[in-house]
């Protein structure tokens, strides 16, 4: 093995008995929530207390905890958030979790001692926005799910970075911090931890008429449901490619999923750094599988994985194959089963039944040759009872066993500790002196007790060594073990047993005061400096050099972006001002290439438009050689700017000397992420379409900077590296290219309530998921200019010439109406807006919001 380094193993821990699954089974680590401000609020949490007294627990044990900040945060919750991050240094966090840009900008100012590790909210995906978090600050870098082993190892080798990659547990469909799904169609974001897991929802795949293009019965319903990720028999691959920190997926599952997990992964890591041949067991494997799993999957570390990354059949805990029905006596209401899996009395089963579905059940009793047993061995045959729709040959599912659950539990309900540390006593009993008792672990950290009365002679039965080890052993409910015990007698003395225990529970208490100071990443920062520094950056974000800001009621850019060119000429022709066009391209169009992006930027320059070049959200690195082809022509280019929306391409643009807009993709949720982006170069920054109207028109007027905000179109809701079209249609999967089917095509995935999401698959065959109903605000232009925001977007990527056409036109009428224009014209171009989203329109978030 070429890194000998020992990799983190770290859990979740969705509550307090989850804390202790992790940390008794043999967690480096745990990561765990507060009540607000992470993106598992339907777990438990923590408060204020439980955080303080999870670190002290964890650090006792020599364990660490990264506490989760990793939602998006409106401007009025900066500084709250601010103040929680100072209560975590205060407490001893050893990290915290951050998705937002501003939260991390503000924490680098007021808590530069407190390590930021960047989520995989932060969806970072190539070398450069690596090294972009380093610059800025951060720790340690959690990768987005989608990278291979090749890709993680080579940016390990290029940047040295501490790096985090998820090895085992549930899967997003899409780039995490890239999806609106949730938020577009119930109003609950994954960006503000409400996630409501609609991909989890049955969907149809079908053709631009409705029609269905692969039937449901075939395939499954589930097109959105990845299996489960588990990486146990490639972990010395990972070893060897230098990840730092090996992250379980659970806060919100059961401790007896963490418990189970995390004790295997324990034993496997130990195993792959102890060198030989390295093996997952039988038994290892079945536990896995058996505490939940939707089927699993290696995700993207070796391949692209296809269809076989999705588990489209069923979206929830499959359990492990228990055996066939061989015959169902009506009489009884037992079924035979013939056991492929072992069996007992408590178990959780599920019948997939013939006819009508499935059937979950728990075993009361089990019969075997006619006698009542409790349990019963693989390969046997027996009888218990089932509901009278099973049929022979349905098949049995062992969702759920009793004895592994049993296993589990003993380790986090018992107050007496599985994981303990070897401990050294050292006990001096002097005559006339009272007993002393020093406790010291292998790190060098001890704790000192004192009895009260001193040492006598002994009348009958002196102190001696045996008896003291005996008295010093009693460590059941600590989290220590006796090692060894060093006395130091003076002859036939004796002093009180009540104070031998007593000085070693004061020792023990020491010893874990000293373990808790010692694991501490650095003092705690007094509240007074914390208030003048949060003080001093609220004053410097006020005082801030102003870029040149839009003025309310002055007239803000019409833009748009599209994806072919004669979309660009339509838009052109109707009377836009800026098209973001180039980079990015939908394979259901025509390709666009050099020669397009150039006639492209020679439209815009001969009728006065301005040229802006769009970059895809996503680019691996091994796509990046391309992007920057694009970047380099767009230097040739009458190109006005570069639309990004990767902290990637940051630097990239820079020395192009391009302008800088910055996209969708960055979240931007408040002025102080806008402010790290016009820090890097931006001139224009496009805002979140989860804000409302209201925080738009407040985030403008403080920033005073150009705020673009998308105002039609259907909102990307995700972007995904699998591919409906291709892993359905196209035979794409582990060693086997794609067919293409999604060229000159449109498909969408319809829900069980018949609403259908378009989709679209861009050049780097990654799949782009789009609302049903377009965005829709001709008739609020005037709110917008009134706001004094600079740019007014619409979103035509994949819809063709008219549809350009028609969104340009009625966004010019609407503008030249201005303030006052006419309420009925407005309501009319509405309406012929209409006619281009047969599912309707919508104003988005501008005045619901999300949760």
């Amino acid at each position: 093995m070429t890194r000998l380094s020992k990799p983190e193993l770290l859990a979740p821990a969705g509550d307090w008995e989850g804390l202790v699954a992790a940390v008794q089974n043999g967690a480096d680590a745990v990561y765990l929530g507060g009540k607000l401000y992470n993106a598992r609020q339907g777990a438990a949490n923590f408060g204020h207390e439980e955080l303080q007294r999870a670190v002290d627990y964890a650090h006792i044990r020599g364990v660490r905890v990264y506490v989760t900040v990793n939602i998006l945060l409106s401007d009025e919750e900066l500084e709250d958030a601010a103040r929680f991050l100072h209560f975590l240094q205060r407490a001893g966090a050893d990290g915290v979790i951050v998705q937002d840009l501003g939260l991390a900008t503000l924490a680098r100012q007021v808590l530069p001692e407190l390590p930021l590790h960047a989520s995989t909210q932060m969806t970072v995906h190539n070398r450069a926005g690596v090294e972009k978090l380093l610059a800025l600050g951060f720790r340690r870098v959690v990768l987005a799910r989608e990278m291979s082993l090749e890709e993680i190892r080579a940016i390990k080798d290029a940047t040295g970075a501490e790096l985090e990659v998820f090895i085992h547990g549930a899967l997003c469909i899409c780039y995490s911090g890239q999806c609106l799904l949730s938020s577009m169609i119930g109003g609950r974001s994954g960006n503000r931890g409400r996630c409501a897991q609609p991909c989890r929802l049955r969907y149809t795949l079908v053709d631009e008429r409705g029609r269905t293009v692969v039937e449901p019965r075939e395939v499954g319903e589930y097109l959105l449901s990845p299996r489960d990720l588990n990486l146990s028999e490639h972990l010395p691959d990972l070893i060897r490619a230098g990840i730092n920190s090996f992250k379980i997926e659970g806060r919100m599952k059961r401790p007896e999923y963490v418990a189970t997990v995390v004790r295997v992964y324990r034993n496997l890591i130990d195993r792959a750094l102890a060198g030989g041949d390295f093996f997952v067991t039988p038994e290892e494997a079945r536990d896995l599988a058996q505490i939940f799993n939707r089927d699993f999957t290696t995700g993207y570390f070796f391949t692209r994985p296809g269809y076989e990354l999705m588990s489209y059949k069923r979206p929830n805990n499959r359990g492990l194959f228990l055996g066939r029905v061989v015959r169902y006596h009506a009489r009884t209401g037992r079924a035979e089963v013939a056991l492929e899996q072992p069996l007992r009395v408590g178990d959780g089963i599920e019948v997939w039944v013939s006819r009508g579905g499935r059937v979950g059940v728990e075993v009361h009793a089990i019969w075997e040759k006619g006698r009542q047993v409790e349990h019963a061995p693989a390969g046997a045959v027996v009888e218990i009872s089932l509901p009278r729709e099973v049929r022979p040959q349905d098949r049995l599912f062992k969702t759920h066993d009793s004895s592994l659950m049993e296993r589990a539990r003993a380790t986090f309900a018992s107050p007496r500790e599985v994981r303990k540390s070897p401990v050294v006593f050292h006990v001096r009993v002097r005559l006339g002196e009272p007993v002393q008792v020093r406790v010291e672990d292998e790190a060098g950290h001890s704790g000192v007790g004192t009895g009260v009365t001193p040492a006598r002679p002994a009348d009958r039965r002196p102190l001696t060594p045996e008896f003291l080890k005996g008295q010093l052993d009693r460590l059941g409910n600590t989290p220590f073990a006796l090692k060894d015990v060093y006395c130091e007698l003076d002859g036939n003395v004796i002093v009180p047993v009540g104070e031998i225990n007593e000085a070693r529970r004061r020792a023990v208490e020491e010893l874990e005061a000293a373990r808790i100071k010692s694991a501490r990443p650095a003092p705690p920062i007094p509240e007074d400096v914390f208030a003048r520094r949060l003080a001093e950056a609220r004053l410097k974000a006020a005082g801030r050099v102003l870029p040149a800001g839009w003025s309310p009621g002055k007239r803000p850019l019409l833009s748009i972006a599209v994806t072919d060119l004669v979309s660009l000429e339509a838009a052109v022709s109707a009377g836009v001002d800026q098209v973001y066009f180039g980079g990015e391209s939908f394979r259901s169009g025509p390709p666009v290439g050099e020669d397009e992006i150039r006639r492209g930027a020679e439209i815009c320059q001969k009728h006065g438009v301005r040229f802006i070049l769009s970059t895809p959200r996503i680019i691996h690195d091994p796509e990046m050689a391309a992007v920057e082809r694009l970047l380099e022509l767009a230097g040739k280019l009458p190109a006005r700017g570069v639309l990004v929306g990767n902290l990637g391409l940051i630097e990239r643009v820079a020395r192009t000397g391009l302008p800088l807009y910055a996209d969708l993709a960055f979240n931007v949720f408040n002025l102080r992420t806008a402010m790290y982006l016009l820090d890097q170069g931006a001139v224009q920054v496009a805002l979140s379409p989860e804000l409302t109207m209201e925080q738009v028109a407040v985030l403008v007027e403080r920033g005073r900077f150009a705020a673009e905000v998308l105002v039609q179109g259907a909102v990307e809701l995700m972007v995904s590296r699998y591919c409906a079209l291709g892993s359905l249609l196209g035979g794409l999967a582990p060693g086997r290219n794609c067919a293409g089917p999604c060229r000159g095509r449109r498909c969408g995935l319809k829900d069980r309530v018949g609403v259908v999401f378009p989709l679209e698959v861009d050049q780097f065959c990654r799949m782009h998921l789009f609302n049903s109903r377009d965005l829709c605000l001709v008739d609020d232009v005037h709110k917008f200019v009134e706001m004094g925001v600079a740019s007014l977007r619409i979103d035509a990527r994949g819809r063709g010439a008219e549809y350009a056409r028609a969104t340009v036109e009625a966004y010019r009428r609407a503008l030249d109406a201005g303030p006052a224009g006419d309420t009925g014209e407005l309501a009319r171009l509405r309406e012929r807006l209409k006619q281009y989203s047969p599912a309707g329109l919508t104003t988005g978030h501008y005045y619901r919001g999300v949760e």
